[in-house]
């Protein structure tokens, strides 16, 4: 019965080709389950009407009639959700160690200056490596300026995902300042001192950043009282200038002092201790989004080992082939650098991902926590990072969430509906309901039964336009 349904997909997709756009037309998704993403039961043999690139009726048969000369696609068998959506990614790194010389690792054997002068013109690549994993919106939490100027460039790529970004991020952390630069830009600005809190404030706004980003490490010995009102100035700074706060604090105490500053989302897990109940109280009162990330710190740690003990890179996860070669082949180089193959290293490398994977288990830990408080989580690789690529890297997270003790039910909503709240673009996307835009995916599995349904993606819409996942795939 699948494959008859499938034959009839590419049929009738087929047939459409070379007509009016797809979201010109009217266009009927019939006889699949439908997840629409705000964890209501899901329908049943049920109808999706799209015209116009939005959805006219979602329903049951009974509930949504089918306008005349609509095109009907058969998805019985099938399962519908909205498209997912990524609540942390950068899309000025790569992927791999060459994204990130602040690491210290192979620095002279790539050129970043290049580099990111490419990734500036051809955003399509990430582009498409979301769509062809079904991620139809992404939240670019921290880059060069560039990466607020992505919806200019790329105009010959593939149909985009929404896309929102930060910019450069806020810092006291001075050792990366002049490391992350490039075309006589930084990806981070200064609050050294109030003054220039407040201007790095500014200086976002004026450059359309969509947030601020402070990325808040551990402050020194003797600054703590000081950077942590600088941190509240600069959120009183973002609410003025209708920017929403978000922070990098992976401590509980920093997180504690973030939320107080008005974080509307944290971009990571709390990894050093349990959070308490004055944490929990604190995100309560400031609506505040989580987001977990808990694949990307083991997976850092493991694309760091391979460099410096000369080991082949672990094999990408991407089953439907949406890593782009490049990405492959600079992943690939891993082992033939051997940067520091001593006992020394080896010895290191170990302890390093020991730690890493204590740390994933405080964050799940933590994350079900915020759960069980009835909290907002959203779905978030902090993709970009080395071994955490664009794309793909959202079915482990989604299922390392699912590890951690969340219903795949539950997951659905927070890679869905909450990471479109998160970027404040809920009225337009993120559930299935009439008036949005179409956005979803269509999956052979149910993912409200199993967190790895969504690696049986067969089609992606994106603003009424239905494609098989194919058509975005870099093989």
């Amino acid at each position: 019965m699948q494959g008859k349904s499938m034959k009839r997909i590419l049929f009738l997709l087929v047939l459409a080709a070379g007509a009016a756009p797809a979201w010109a037309e009217s266009l009927a998704l019939v006889g699949a389950t439908v997840h629409d993403g705000t964890s209501r039961p899901a329908i049943e043999d049920g109808v999706i009407v799209v015209e116009d690139g939005r959805i006219a009726c979602v329903g049951a048969r009974s509930a949504c009639e089918l306008p005349d000369g609509a095109r009907s696609v058969d998805l019985a068998g099938r399962h519908v959700a909205p498209g997912l959506v990524d609540g942390h990614v950068h899309y000025a790194q790569t992927g791999w160690i060459d994204g990130r010389p602040d690491s210290g690792i192979a620095i002279d054997h790539y050129d970043y200056q290049s580099q990111q002068a490419s990734l500036s013109e051809h955003p399509e690549r990430w582009h498409r490596a979301w769509l062809c994993s079904g991620v139809t919106a992404v939240y670019d939490v921290g880059g060069l300026p560039w990466t607020l100027k992505v919806d200019e460039n790329g105009a010959d790529g593939p149909v985009r995902p929404h896309y929102r970004a930060a910019g450069p991020l806020i810092t006291h952390y001075e050792p990366v300042f002049g490391v992350l630069s490039a075309g006589g830009q930084d990806t981070f600005l200064p609050m050294d001192s109030d003054a220039a809190a407040l201007e790095s404030v500014a200086e976002l706004a004026a450059m359309g950043a969509e947030a601020v980003k402070v990325w808040y490490l551990d402050p020194p010995a003797g600054e703590v009282e000081a950077l942590d009102a600088r941190l509240g100035l600069i959120g009183e700074a973002a609410r003025e200038a209708g920017l929403p706060l978000i922070v990098h604090a992976t401590e509980l105490r920093n997180a504690k002092a973030a939320l107080r500053a008005g974080a509307q989302m944290l971009v990571h897990s709390v990894v050093d201790q349990p959070v308490d109940a004055e944490f929990l109280d604190l995100m309560r009162a400031g609506n505040t989004f989580y987001a977990p990330t808990l694949i990307v710190s083991s997976n850092w740690r493991r694309a760091v080992a391979s460099v410096r003990l000369g080991l082949e890179a672990p094999a990408l996860d991407d089953p439907n082939g949406c890593v782009d070669a490049e990405t492959r082949r600079v992943i690939g180089e891993a082992d033939t650098f051997a940067d520091d193959p001593s006992p020394e290293a080896v010895a290191a490398a170990y302890s390093s991902l020991e730690a890493a994977a204590l740390e994933e288990a405080v964050a799940r830990a933590n994350l079900l926590r915020v759960f069980e408080a009835g909290l907002p989580i959203v779905t978030s690789t902090d993709a970009g990072n080395p071994l955490t690529v664009h794309g793909p890297s959202i079915y482990s997270e989604i299922e390392a969430m699912a590890a951690a003790g969340l219903a795949p039910a539950e997951i659905l909503r927070m890679s869905t509906r909450n990471g479109a709240a998160a970027m404040g673009r809920l009225e337009e996307f993120g559930t299935l309901a009439a008036g949005k835009l179409a956005d979803l995916i269509v999956l052979a599995d149910d993912p409200s039964e199993s967190a790895s349904a969504y690696r049986s993606i067969t089609h992606v819409m994106r603003a009424g336009e239905l494609s098989p996942v194919s058509e975005y795939s870099a093989k």
